[in-house]
C-alpha cells in the first residue's frame, strides 16, 4: 500500500509524471462522466472523493472492485471476493469475463490487496473457475478473517465444529436419499455446495488465494485487535468491523423472537426439529431401533403387496400418512441452513472511511450476532480522534448489502436505522438461482423497501436487468459506482 518510490534518474521521473498525467486525465475524465451520470441516474454519489466501487454482476455472489485515488495519480485497489453461486449457468465463463475485465483494469499495476469475507463458493469459487486469470492478476497483500488463522485456537474450533456438522449434513443428504426422498438430498447438496461440499471445492478456491502471496504478505485480520489501516496517499482509512472473536457472537446468526432485530422476521418454527435432527444424525450409523432380524429392509418391503398397498399407495391417497421413514427429516434442510449461516457469521466486514468523512460498508454475508459486536468496537485513528463503530454507520454513504438481502443480514435499529446518511445501497443477488437454492425471500421485500426509503430510491440489484445505462461503461458486466 505504500507510494512507489521515486527514482533520482531524470528519465524514469519524467516518465513517471508522464504516467501521473495520464492517469490524472483519465480520471478527470472518468470524474466528468460520472456528473454526467449523476444528472441522468441515481447512480452515482457526488462524486466527493473520486473513490469508485464497482459491483459485478456474474449472479448471486459477490466479486467488488474498489478503487481509492492516490495524490501523485495512481490508484489503491481493493478486490473483495469473487464467487458465483453453484446454480448459475455457464458460471466458468462469467467469472473468467469478470476477472479478465478486473486484469485489464488495473493493468499494469496490481490489486494492492485482496480480501476474502468467508469460505463460501459464491465468494471465492471465480479464483479457481478462472485460475489462469487470476494467476497472472498481480496482487500485493492477501487480507483474511481470523477464522482462517491456523495459530487461533478459536478458529480451530470453528474449523473442528463446521467438519462434524458437515459430515453430519452429508449423512443427511444419504438417509434421505435411501429413503426415495430424491429431491430432499439433492436439496441438501445444493446447499451444501454453497460451502463446498463437491471434492471441498471451496477449499481448494481459497487455497489459491492463500497461495497467491507469500505468508509475510498474508493478514489475518481481527476487529479486537487490528489498528485502522490507513492507505497512504488517499486519505482513507479501513477499519475492520467482523468478524467478531466470540464463538456465541458468531453462532448468533438468527433474529431473537420477542425483539427481531431485523425488518422481518422469517418464521423460524423449525429450530427444535432441526436440533433433533442433528442429535440423530450425530448417533452412530449402526444405532437402529430394531435389531436386523426383527427389521423388514426398505427396498424389499417396497416389493411386498401389503406395504404397497397399505403403506406406500398411491401419491396423494389417505394411506400415505402412515410413512414415517422419512418424516423425521423434514428439519434436514433448516440444520443445512444452519451451518451456513454460521459460516456466514464469520464474514470480515470492512468499513472504508474517506477524507470526506463518508464511509463505505462492505458487510460481506454477516448477520445477527456479527452485526452486534460492532456497537461495542472502539478504536483511536492515527488523527488521535475516537471512532466506533456505530459513528461508522452514521456515516455510511454507500452500502453493500449483506448477503445478497436475506432476512437475518442486515439489523434495523442497530443497522439501517443508524445510516442517516445512506445514499446508494447495492445487492449482489440473483433471485431466480436463490430460488432454486431454495432461499425464496432473497432479497427480503421488507428489507429492500427500507433500503429504497432510506436511499431515496438508489437501491440497485445486480440481476435489475432494467439497469443497461448510467451504472457505468460496461452495465451487463458490472454496476459502478463514485462516492
Amino acid at each position: 500500500m505504500a507510494k512507489k518510490k521515486r527514482t533520482a534518474k531524470a528519465s524514469v521521473a519524467k516518465k513517471a509524471r508522464a504516467k501521473a498525467s495520464v492517469s490524472k486525465t483519465a480520471r478527470k475524465a472518468r470524474v466528468r462522466r460520472q456528473k454526467v451520470e449523476a444528472n441522468s441516474s441515481p447512480s452515482a454519489t457526488g462524486g466527493r472523493s473520486g473513490a469508485t466501487v464497482r459491483v459485478y454482476r456474474q449472479g448471486l455472489g459477490d466479486c467488488i472492485l474498489v478503487t481509492l485515488p492516490r495524490q501523485d495519480g495512481t490508484d489503491f485497489r481493493l478486490m473483495i471476493d469473487c464467487g458465483v453461486a453453484v446454480a448459475t449457468q455457464n458460471a466458468a465463463d462469467k467469472m473468467k469475463e469478470v476477472l479478465e475485465d478486473i486484469a485489464e483494469t488495473v493493468k499494469p499495476d496490481k490489486i494492492d490487496a485482496l480480501a476474502i469475507t468467508h469460505e463460501h463458493w459464491d465468494h471465492v469459487s471465480g479464483f479457481q473457475q478462472a485460475s489462469d486469470v487470476f494467476e497472472r492478476l498481480p496482487v500485493g497483500e492477501v487480507w483474511l478473517a481470523w477464522t482462517e488463522d491456523a495459530n487461533d485456537e478459536l478458529a480451530k474450533t470453528l474449523k473442528k465444529d463446521h467438519q462434524k456438522a458437515f459430515a453430519l449434513l452429508s449423512r443427511g443428504a444419504a438417509v434421505r436419499a435411501m429413503s426415495g426422498d430424491a429431491s430432499g438430498a439433492g436439496s441438501l447438496l445444493n446447499i451444501a455446495g454453497m460451502l463446498g461440499a463437491a471434492g471441498e471445492k471451496t477449499k481448494a478456491a481459497l487455497d489459491i488465494v492463500k497461495r497467491k502471496v507469500d505468508d509475510s504478505k498474508t493478514r489475518y485480520l481481527r476487529p479486537d485487535v487490528t489498528e485502522p489501516i490507513p492507505v497512504p496517499g488517499t486519505g482513507a482509512t479501513i477499519y475492520v468491523l467482523g468478524p467478531p472473536h466470540d464463538e456465541k457472537a458468531i453462532k448468533h446468526f438468527n433474529p431473537s423472537k420477542r425483539n427481531p432485530e431485523v425488518y422481518e422476521l422469517a418464521l423460524d418454527g423449525t429450530g427444535l426439529l432441526a436440533a433433533g435432527v442433528y442429535t440423530a444424525l450425530a448417533e452412530p450409523a449402526d444405532v437402529r431401533p430394531f435389531a436386523d432380524s426383527s427389521s423388514i429392509p426398505l427396498e424389499a418391503a417396497r416389493s411386498m403387496p401389503f406395504f404397497q398397498h397399505h403403506y406406500w399407495g398411491t401419491p396423494g391417497d389417505a394411506s400415505e400418512w402412515r410413512r414415517i421413514d422419512s418424516d423425521w427429516l423434514g428439519g434436514t434442510d433448516e440444520f443445512a441452513l444452519m451451518l451456513q449461516s454460521a459460516t456466514n457469521n464469520t464474514s470480515m466486514v470492512l468499513a472504508i472511511e474517506l477524507q470526506s468523512g463518508d464511509v463505505m460498508l462492505f458487510a460481506g454475508d454477516a448477520q445477527v450476532g456479527n452485526w452486534l459486536s460492532w456497537q461495542s468496537l472502539s478504536w483511536k485513528h492515527p488523527d488521535g480522534r475516537t471512532v466506533t463503530g456505530p459513528d461508522l454507520l452514521a456515516r455510511t454513504v454507500f452500502y453493500k448489502v449483506g448477503h445478497h438481502g436475506s432476512h437475518n443480514a442486515t439489523l434495523r435499529q442497530q443497522g439501517l436505522e443508524l445510516m442517516k446518511r445512506l445514499e446508494t445501497a447495492v445487492i449482489p443477488v440473483d433471485e431466480v438461482v436463490a430460488k432454486k437454492m431454495r432461499w425464496a425471500a432473497m432479497p427480503l421485500a421488507g428489507l429492500v423497501k427500507a433500503l429504497e426509503d432510506r436511499t431515496s430510491g438508489k437501491t440497485f440489484r445486480t440481476d435489475d436487468e432494467g439497469l443497461t445505462a448510467n451504472v457505468g461503461p460496461k452495465p451487463k458486466l458490472y454496476l459502478e459506482f463514485e462516492v
